[in-house]
């Protein structure tokens, strides 16, 4: 795939998270105002995704084994720039790969783009949280998937 600056783009590499990637997820979080806002010491607290393409950052994502046979995904974002070339996708997958039992999280309800995504990879709808967002203004869609 060509870019905007005419270089080739490689694929999407998820990888891993350290203390050296929190700047980059910082940047990235605060490029994208529709996921969480989290202080940076809070992502040492739990396993931390992040995806490159070539040698740029484009996407994160926070998750946690809750449980034996459940998981959550606690917070996820794809930079702008990056969007709709897989990114997300290759996130998700790859806490599917790593997670155990049923994988849940919420999106806000008027996210359609990323309903559609996690639709399209296999999520369903399991339950609807009034208020959950934005002190109570916004509703939040719980949807899980089963891990392999």
């Amino acid at each position: 795939m060509a870019s905007t600056n005419g270089s080739i783009e490689t694929a999407v590499v998820v990888r891993p998270g350290s203390d050296r990637d929190l700047g980059a997820v910082v940047r990235i979080q605060q490029h994208c105002p529709e996921t969480a806002q989290w202080p940076l010491e809070d992502y040492r607290g739990y396993p931390l995704l992040v995806a490159l393409i070539g040698a740029k950052y484009a996407g994160f994502c926070s998750w946690r084994q809750s449980a034996p046979d459940e998981a959550e995904i606690l917070n996820v974002a794809v930079d702008p720039l990056w969007r709709r070339r897989g990114v997300g996708s290759a996130l998700l997958n790859a806490v599917v790969e790593r997670a155990h039992g049923d994988i849940f999280l919420e999106v806000a309800e008027p996210n359609a783009p990323a309903i559609a995504l996690y639709r399209k990879l296999g999520w369903v709808e399991a339950g609807f949280r009034p208020g959950y967002y934005n002190h109570g203004t916004v509703n939040a869609v719980v949807m899980k998937k089963r891990s392999w």
